[in-house]
Order: C-alpha cells, then sequence, then structure tokens
C-alpha cells in the first residue's frame, strides 16, 4: 500500500499499524536516580551517566510538584522548585560530558593530526 501523497508504487507495509499509520520503533529506558554531584561520583554517579552513552535521544522528566528533594525523597512540606531541578540536571550532564570530552581530548587530537 502505498504512503498517502507518495508516487504510486512507492511505499512500505512494514513498520504500521493496522489503520496504516507510520510507526517508528524506540527503547525506552528509565535511568532514574540522578543526584546532584553524579559526575563526580556521587550516587550511582558515572555508572548513572554512562547508561545515557547509547541514547539518541535524552527525554527529561522533572517532577514538577516539587515535593521531593536532591536524593528524590518526597516530602509533604515541600522539596525543591522543579525549574532549580531542570538547572541542576542539565548541569550535571553538561560536566559528565565535558569530563569524558576532557579526558579523551589528547588521543582524540592525536589521532586528528595523524591522517
Amino acid at each position: 500500500e502505498d504512503e498517502p501523497g507518495a508516487p504510486a508504487g512507492i511505499g512500505s507495509e512494514h513498520g504500521r499499524d493496522r489503520d496504516g499509520r507510520r510507526l517508528v520503533p524506540v527503547l525506552l529506558k528509565d535511568v532514574a536516580g540522578l543526584v546532584p554531584g553524579a559526575y563526580q561520583g556521587r550516587g550511582k554517579g558515572n555508572k548513572f551517566l554512562d547508561d545515557l552513552t547509547d541514547a539518541s535521544v535524552l527525554v527529561q522528566i522533572t517532577d514538577a510538584s516539587g515535593k521531593s528533594d536532591d536524593n528524590g525523597v518526597i516530602s509533604e512540606d515541600g522539596g525543591n522548585d522543579p525549574l532549580a531541578d531542570c538547572g541542576w540536571i542539565r548541569r550535571e550532564l553538561v560536566m559528565w560530558m565535558d569530563g569524558n570530552v576532557g579526558a579523551k581530548f589528547d588521543s582524540v587530537r592525536r589521532l586528528g593530526r595523524d591522517r
């Protein structure tokens, strides 16, 4: 069956649901447990962050209720500001990437010079 708008004879029945909608296979990984300082080894540390290396896309889900603290402990009295949580999570990822690039930079630079 041809895709809507595609020239006759071009299309695929593979990767479609029973109504003909195109499906994109994805692998979802729950890597909950990031804590401030993970890039320095706190909590699951780099083990947690290394679990992200095979991801094509990162989707960040933040507790918008603000009822959990930095360690994920729920408190009815309140915990953190959800926007602040987004900020430290981003910083953790940036620092982890910076550390990985920095650790490998000399070997990558030498490889580029040798070619």
